[in-house]
């Protein structure tokens, strides 16, 4: 049994104000984030959507929220969010400056991380494709999918990528985009050209060898068959490349 003087002892009184001010800090912190969470992740998720392309927007689930920092009576501040790499699926942190309504002085920054997930219908291949086969209708499905970003040219609709050409192998249920595919190519490798020169308002023409594959209004590199010269052009057909 407890001396009744142990409770005068300034040791124990010490540790009993300690142990009432941190219940009462915590509680106090978690007050203002209870006041009103949903806005509060609101204005975290408006924030991050921002700069995201309007397509896309729909596709981003948040979840995971936790919150560190002086969140005490937030209802008294103007509060603004600010993200950073928007479109990236994963975990990020969010800094939320607490400023003075009245004067705009910084009166507190707190934080908040959060997980992002990208979920969204993206093209696939229906069957494995070969390299530089063109792709068909039927090459294409459209299946919902995780992934990394938004920034990899991911196609949403069939439309997009019917018609472009696999740049190597894809593998059946392969997700597809610029990085797998590329528009098609009507100038190859060893194809006899002509370099038709735009210069001073002059057009010369001459006979010239593709040292690069490549697509409509893409740049290549040409050889000149008369003066054995490589220059850099632009397809304009199968038969022409220009030279300005």
């Amino acid at each position: 049994m407890l001396n009744k003087n142990f409770y005068k002892n300034p040791i124990f009184i010490f540790i009993f104000l300690g142990f009432i001010i941190a219940c009462w800090g915590k509680n106090s912190y978690a007050k203002g984030y209870r006041e009103n969470p949903v806005k509060l992740k609101q204005m975290i998720i408006n924030s991050y959507l921002k700069e995201i392309p309007l397509k896309f927007k729909k596709y981003f689930h948040f979840s995971g929220f936790t919150f560190t920092g002086p969140l005490k009576n937030v209802s008294k501040y103007s509060i603004k969010p600010i993200t950073y790499n928007p479109g990236f699926a994963g975990y990020h942190t969010a800094i939320i400056k607490l400023t003075d309504k009245n004067k705009g002085l910084l009166r507190g920054i707190a934080y908040a991380a959060f997980k992002v997930r990208i979920y969204a219908p993206v093209a696939v291949a229906s069957q494995t494709i070969g390299k530089f086969q063109i792709l068909k209708a039927n090459d294409v499905e459209i299946a919902y999918e995780n992934i990394p970003d938004i920034y990899s040219g991911y196609y949403l609709n069939k439309k997009d990528v019917i018609g472009k050409e696999a740049k190597f192998v894809i593998i059946q249920n392969s997700i597809l985009s610029k990085i797998n595919t590329e528009r098609k190519r009507i100038i190859n490798f060893g194809n006899m050209v002509y370099i038709v020169y735009k210069r001073y308002g002059l057009n010369l023409k001459t006979k010239g060898m593709a040292l690069q594959a490549g697509h409509y209004n893409s740049t290549i590199r040409v050889k000149n068959i008369e003066s054995g010269l490589v220059v850099d052009g632009i397809v304009k057909s199968n038969k022409m490349v220009l030279v300005r």
